[in-house]
């Protein structure tokens, strides 16, 4: 059986604090475990709490063993890295300008000079970051003209050809 033992005063309200305070589910999470554990209840009884593996729990009090309260909150730079940079995403905002009908072409030129592979809609997610905006070009007429309008226009037309 494995508790966490020997928290003073200071570090049990500093706990509850942050369970009631943190804008981090996770965090408030942590720090219940860390007081309950002191408090007596078992590993068995805190993986029924917070629905979570013992495994879970051993690396919340492991972490808590090594780096105390800063080890209530996620490391940095878990997560998917971006696979382009600032200079990137700058240079795709002027190859859309240059080509703004083809984001095909802005690919292309990504693969060609730094060998990277996106999709169109990876493209459109730097160009709305932007805010930028892209529209498919209408290759025909929306709708039907008015019938009277449409006459006389073709009559005004038709005395234009005339003279």
């Amino acid at each position: 059986m494995r508790f966490i033992k020997g928290l003073t005063e200071d570090t049990i309200k500093m706990l509850e604090r942050i369970y009631k305070q943190s804008k981090y589910h996770q965090v408030r999470q942590r720090a219940q475990c860390i007081k309950l554990s002191h408090e007596g209840y078992t590993i068995n009884d805190l993986t029924g709490i917070f629905n979570v593996s013992r495994l879970t729990i051993t690396n919340w009090f492991d972490d808590w063993d090594m780096f105390m309260l800063t080890g209530l909150y996620d490391k940095k730079g878990r997560g998917r890295k971006p696979k382009l940079n600032d200079e990137q995403k700058n240079q795709i905002k002027k190859w859309a300008k240059s080509n703004p009908q083809n984001l095909n072409i802005v690919r292309k030129k990504l693969r060609e000079e730094w060998d990277i592979d996106v999709s169109k809609d990876t493209i459109k997610r730097v160009l709305k970051f932007f805010d930028m905006s892209w529209h498919r070009i209408k290759k025909g007429v929306a709708g039907q003209p008015e019938s009277l309008v449409y006459k006389e226009k073709v009559e005004e037309l038709a005395e234009l050809k005339k003279r």
